[in-house]
């Protein structure tokens, strides 16, 4: 199974650099359409199985009314998932542009089912939580501030079921490096995708390690890929995955 993970910033490209991100800070006003076409083409040239979308535009000023999420559903084939990243009842989800700022799934499977959660605190709340191919998918966008995302860890790592293939995926916004999530991993038995731990922010010269594809131990990765594409600010993140086989105990003679 195919899994890719891309925080795509709203379809408003790629910078260049961060003495550009000023001058180009009126594409969160009026996206150019060019950068979302290349993110399109892109994905559709990977062949997903699963895709899980940070910072989708859902049809605001912005995008000129058009559904990112649905726009590449329709090129891929795939059923979507998708609500805003705030809480229902936050005043955000009444506002211009943010009411339709949010995260996504699409999956190929009819079968695949979707859940929402939120988190107890931040601005960004939403937990997307999809089941496919016999594992359990969930995608985050954590908060900015380092306290938030630890209480944000903490409440997610009471919901993760022991022995039930897991996948946590998203931008972590792990600003002080990789060790922010380290307890969370050792509670809940996790581990990287990538045993490299590259760095996927910025994309025009990858300095952080933001964005991860999280499994549990029935979960086998097969191989894994961070492709050195700009189309925005992060990276996109690629995992072949599977359901681990049960280790078989050796019969004593």
């Amino acid at each position: 199974m195919k899994f890719l993970i891309y925080n795509i910033a709203y379809g408003t490209g790629n910078p260049g650099g961060e003495y550009r991100r000023l001058l180009t800070s009126h594409h969160y006003l009026a996206a150019p359409k060019r950068p979302f076409r290349k993110i399109v083409r892109f994905i559709a040239a990977q062949c997903p199985d699963i895709v899980g979308l940070v910072e989708a535009d859902f049809g605001s000023t912005r995008t000129g009314g058009i559904n990112q999420v649905e726009t590449l559903a329709g090129e891929l084939g795939h059923f979507r998932f998708y609500r805003p990243k705030y809480a229902p009842d936050s005043p955000l989800v009444r506002l211009p542009y943010l009411k339709y700022q949010g995260n996504a799934f699409l999956t190929g499977q009819a079968e695949s089912s979707c859940t929402f959660d939120f988190f107890p605190c931040g601005w960004k709340k939403l937990i997307l939580s999809i089941r496919s191919g016999g594992i359990r998918f969930i995608l985050v966008h954590l908060a900015l501030t380092r306290q938030v995302r630890r209480t944000q860890l903490e409440y997610l790592a009471e919901r993760l079921k022991p022995g039930e293939p897991t996948v946590v995926a998203g931008d972590f916004n792990t600003f002080a490096g990789a060790r922010e999530l380290a307890r969370f991993m050792e509670r809940c038995s996790l581990t990287s995708a990538d045993p490299d731990g590259r760095a996927t922010y910025p994309s025009w010269k990858p300095g952080r390690q933001l964005d991860y594809i999280l499994c549990s131990p029935e979960v086998e990765v097969r191989d894994f890929d961070v492709p050195r594409v700009r189309f925005s600010d992060h990276l996109p993140l690629v995992a072949h995955l599977a359901v681990a086989r049960p280790q078989q105990q050796e019969v004593s003679a």
